[in-house]
């Protein structure tokens, strides 16, 4: 089921999710595990910015 919510949820609910994902992966898996979830995290908030925005632009109309 999807539930629509407002842009600044959607962002919050994605950051939880990156940093329970790098947080879980240094304290389960090896360091080269742990810096390859961090990488991949990082450049998922570099990817997301553009779409950030227009969340963000789309809540203040």
């Amino acid at each position: 089921m999807i539930v629509a919510v407002p842009g600044g949820v959607t962002i919050a609910l994605v950051l939880l999710q990156l940093i329970v994902a790098v947080a879980a992966s240094w304290s389960a898996w090896p360091v080269w595990a742990a810096v390859t979830v961090t990488a991949l995290a990082g450049a998922c908030l570099v990817a997301e910015r553009s779409r950030w925005r227009g969340l963000l632009r789309a809540a203040r109309a």
